[in-house]
Formats: C-alpha cells, structure tokens, sequence
C-alpha cells in the first residue's frame, strides 16, 4: 500500500479543498525517525496530528499573485514549518491550528510553485499554479474609457462571513466603473449600477452615479482606491457607503480584473428601511452582532450607525458600455420609475 503520503500524492484529483491524511491510517501515533537524541530515534513526541486543507488546493492553476499559503492542521504542532523556494513570513494563529506563509513580495504570475509542511507527522506538499494575473500591462493597452462589471456579492468574505445573504438580499446589482483620465499614477472612474431585469449589461438610468478621483495606478497592473459618503440604489431604496476601499489587478491584456477586495462601510439605517420585517433599527442590530458585523458608529458621522464587510478573491470583466454622469437619482429623462 505504501506509506499514507503516499497514498495521498497518488489521489491527485481530489474535490474542494485538498484533504490530506483523511483516511484511518493517516492519523495513527506514530514516531519520526530522526537524530533528536543521538542514536536515530526522534525527541518530539509521538504524533497523531494531520493536514485537514491547504490553500491552495494541489494542483490548483489560478492562485492569485498576492495571496498567501495556508495549511491548516487538526492539532497544533510547534515544530511544524514551511519548505519552500518561496522567502517569506511564517505567523501561526492563536489556536496553533492554522500556518500562513506570506511570501516577501509578489509571487510571479503564470508560475508553478511547490510548498511543503515539515511537521510532526511528515512533510506533505502542494503545487500549484498562480494565475496570469499580475502580468506588466501590455504597452498596447489604453485604458481611457475602459469599462468593467463586477459583482460585489461575489467572492469570499472576510469580514461578516454569515452576513452575505443579507448583502445579496440587500444589494441586487453589479457594479459598472469606467476610467477616466487616466494619467500618470492616478485615474478617476465614475461608478454606475447596472439596470434590473435585463438580458443585456445597461446602466440603470434611475440610480445616480459617484465619480471616484485620485485611485491609485501607481503600482500597475495592481490599484487601490477609497471613496466616503455616497449612496447605491437598492431594492426600493438606497444602500449608504460611509467609507468604500477596494484593491485589484488588471489583466495584461486590460480585459479583466482580478483579486479584487474590498471593505464597504454601510449606514445601518437605510438597510433597516429596507428590510422592516426585521424591526426597528435595534433589532436590526442584534441581527448585525449575531452576523458578525456589530453596529458601530459610523467614520464619516459618529452619530449615525454603520455594519462593516469586506470580501476578497471578486473577478471583473470589461463590458461595452459607456456611462453617463447622473447627479441626482431619478433625475435622468431615460428613467423609467414610475
């Protein structure tokens, strides 16, 4: 049968994350052969720890330049740590469970990488792929008057992890954001939502736009962004952004965006006007606190109040669109409210 790694490495078409060690025999007491006290044996203890899931999963081809690398354990293990090529920074969190090595500087785009676990165990390993984003931009790609669509309800949360049904309930459409001068180090984009109830991508002629100046392009293809005080359209009425940061990559080709994340403060007020059948606003808030994003003052007016998310791992796509600039909501003559 061979040894338990083995028998892992031979699985290699494994679902989901990649589950290392799940069989009966992988979690037998065992004792490394090692030179811990000088005639062969090993001074660490017997050991019946083992991988639970790694991040990413082996042979996965599309991990994101900037992300890190986990492997997360059923049992903490001091002694374990990271083999790799890769340089970086090993933190382990507080219940020992989880390894995270974040590597100094950006991974390289379209490249395979092999990262080993030396731990009580053994020393399974993954390898994996990064995906193509990260590339320089071709110098054939003007992004004046790009405009892309992106789904803020997709991706993994990181903030209020149970709180995403609610964010979809809430928040019914994608997000369209155009560049605009495009200069230097710096674009400006205004930022639309798509129209409802229709086959073909269109801004929603109803809903205002925000226009979003100084974001940072100085670390091309990667760019940053954060813009206060604006509101979206939502079900029958607004969602209020106290403060928006977002981050991404755009593709080589300048078709896509990739990695993007962002953390989105929102007024609690006008999301409890949208959902009555949870109650007051209060009762909106002990909802909130079970959810893991506890009301708190918001940072543009502390005596209103504010629900914080954040999401990572949202992809982008260039769509033909032209935005217009909308001032004030329902004020366009193509609005078609009743």
């Amino acid at each position: 049968m061979g040894t338990c790694y083995d028998q892992v490495l031979m699985n290699t078409n494994r679902p989901a994350f990649l589950i290392l060690c799940s069989m009966v025999a992988c979690h037998k007491t065992i004792s490394r052969p090692g030179s811990g006290d000088g005639d062969g044996g090993d001074n660490r203890p017997n050991c019946s720890v083992s991988v639970d899931r790694t991040w990413p999963v082996n042979g996965a081809m599309d991990h994101y330049y900037l992300d890190p690398i986990r492997f997360e354990l059923s049992e903490p293990d001091p002694t374990a740590e990271f083999v790799t090529d890769i340089v970086g920074t090993t933190t382990v969190s507080d219940d020992g469970l989880t390894l995270t090595l974040v590597p100094d500087g950006n991974l390289s785009p379209s490249t395979e990488y092999t990262v080993a676990l030396d731990y009580c165990f053994g020393a399974p390993e993954i390898t994996f792929t990064t995906s193509h984003y990260g590339a320089p931009l071709s110098p054939s790609v003007d992004l004046e008057d790009r405009t892309y669509m992106i789904d803020l309800k997709a991706g993994d949360y990181t903030i209020g992890t149970d709180a995403g049904e609610l964010f979809s309930a809430v928040f019914k459409h994608e997000i369209l954001f155009e560049l605009k001068n495009v200069e230097g180090t710096e674009v400006e984009v205004l930022a639309a939502i798509t129209a409802p109830d229709t086959d073909t991508v269109e801004q929603d002629m109803c809903a205002r736009t925000v226009f979003m100046e100084e974001v940072d392009i100085g670390g091309m293809p990667f760019f940053s962004g954060s813009v206060s005080g604006f509101e979206f359209g939502a079900l029958d009425g607004v969602v209020r952004f106290a403060q928006f940061d977002f981050y991404g990559t755009i593709s080589s080709d300048g078709e896509s965006i990739g990695g993007l994340e962002y953390v989105a403060t929102m007024g609690v007020e006008e999301i409890a006007d949208l959902l009555p059948d949870f109650g007051e606003l209060d009762d909106f808030c002990v909802l909130a606190e079970n959810l893991g994003i506890p009301c708190e003052p918001c940072p543009d007016e502390e005596d209103r109040t504010c629900i914080t998310i954040a999401a990572e791992h949202i992809q982008g796509v260039q769509v033909d669109v032209e935005l217009e600039v909308i001032t004030e909501g329902r004020s366009h003559p193509d609005c078609e409210s009743e």
